[in-house]
């Protein structure tokens, strides 16, 4: 693991662990004002709903990769010979680079229309636009170390036709 993805999982795994926080934190004591006081904070819910759980949800996805726990199949590249197991799985993270890409991409058009309009929760005033920010930045993300990893493994397999 490089540098880079080393630092990137760090901060990944310790900004979703503290988002996972202050949503517990605000959830309780929300709960308490509202049970104790009988004056619950106002929209926690919508913030729950359209800040914490995106971020958590989105920074997931690339920590995932980062720490290979992302579903595979692999059927097909375990009955490969090495070569060709290395040639589907680069296929493979350039297509996922290419899908990553494209839902970034759509990703900015959303959020540029929601900040046009200044896009808040359902019912309430709280702001929701600023989040939508994530989606592209998140894809990008991933598609760069998509990249990355087709990277490695062509590196490995001409190291590894070097050796012989």
């Amino acid at each position: 693991m490089s540098t880079f993805t080393k630092v990137l999982d760090k901060w990944l795994t310790v900004t979703t662990a503290a988002a996972i926080i202050v949503m517990m934190l605000h959830i309780v004591t929300h709960a308490l004002a509202r049970s104790i006081f009988h004056a619950p904070l106002y929209g926690t819910n919508e913030i729950v709903e359209y800040w914490y759980l995106p971020i958590v949800a989105l920074l997931g996805i690339p920590a995932a990769q980062l720490q290979k726990e992302h579903i595979t199949v692999t059927m097909a590249v375990e009955r490969a010979k090495p070569a060709t197991a290395a040639v589907f799985t680069v296929f493979a993270c350039i297509l996922g680079a290419l899908v990553s890409v494209a839902f970034a991409w759509f990703g900015l058009k959303k959020a540029l229309e929601n900040t046009a309009i200044g896009s808040t929760a359902d019912v309430s005033a709280v702001i929701t636009w600023p989040v939508y920010y994530l989606v592209p930045i998140v894809f990008v993300l991933l598609a760069v170390l998509y990249i990355l990893d087709a990277t490695a493994i062509l590196r490995r397999r001409t190291e590894a036709g070097e050796e012989q």
